[in-house]
């Protein structure tokens, strides 16, 4: 029954992606690594980095502060900040930057082996102009909404690692003057994997199928990601040994 819950899903997740698909004009293959951490300063209080890194294509860097609130869900309310350098476009030779401020609130729950994460975050986006292949000294501005949805089933409980199944989907709208229609779908992740965690660090290897509405109306990129994601935690409140 667990795996016939996990292969609905699955389904579901990936059929929505195929109706997008009949509008796609280009697909790209490139892989993906991410580096995220969580250091814990004070019982309510962590600093998280992520580091993002798609050869040809761009890197970011973000940071912010955490609050845990002391509740069964597990939420978490995180506000900072991210800068990302997006690769040149074929032909041209310029790297355009972003700015990012970013706010975001997290919960998670079980049920039995399974394990589900919701994430709501918002950007406000300054992203570089770059005009005849020249970085111009403004930004365009536009805010972006983004949900994911994770679960993950762990097939053992075992010390002193888990090995689990991976299923996410992502969906992002960008919203703003600078936007047709003031608001408009900006790209879906979805992803399947499986991964090993341990009590402070867990290994995630994923593939990710990214679909990314292009300029013209209802017209799509697709990008097949191989992903390899480290999450690595910290405490500074243990004094002898922070990750045991």
């Amino acid at each position: 029954m667990k795996f016939y819950k996990i292969s609905i899903f699955t389904i579901v997740l990936f059929t929505s992606q195929i109706v997008f698909s009949q509008k796609i004009t280009t697909e790209k293959r490139q892989y993906w690594i991410g580096y995220l951490t969580q250091t814990k300063i004070s019982k309510p209080i962590s600093i998280w980095n992520d580091f993002h890194w798609v050869p040809e294509s761009f890197f970011i860097a973000r940071t912010g502060l955490t609050y845990h609130f002391d509740n069964k869900f597990k939420t978490t309310t995180t506000l900072g900040y991210a800068h990302a350098w997006f690769y040149p476009s074929e032909g041209n030779d310029t790297y355009r930057p972003e700015h990012r401020i970013f706010g975001q609130s997290t919960f998670s729950h079980k049920k039995n082996s399974f394990n589900f994460f919701h994430r709501i975050r918002y950007e406000a986006r300054f992203r570089g102009v770059i005009v005849d292949d020249f970085l111009q000294n403004e930004f365009n501005f536009n805010y972006r909404f983004r949900y994911l949805f994770q679960s993950r089933y762990f097939f053992t409980t075992d010390k002193p690692g888990n090995w689990f199944a991976v299923a996410s989907d992502e969906i992002l709208f960008n919203a703003g003057h600078e936007i047709k229609n003031n608001f408009r779908l900006d790209q879906n992740r979805i992803s399947l994997g499986f991964g090993y965690q341990t009590k402070n660090m867990t290994f995630q290897l994923a593939y990710m199928n990214q679909l990314i509405e292009s300029n013209t109306e209802f017209s799509f990129r697709m990008n097949h990601n191989l992903q390899l994601l480290v999450f690595h935690n910290f405490d500074l409140t243990k004094k002898n040994n922070p990750t045991e």
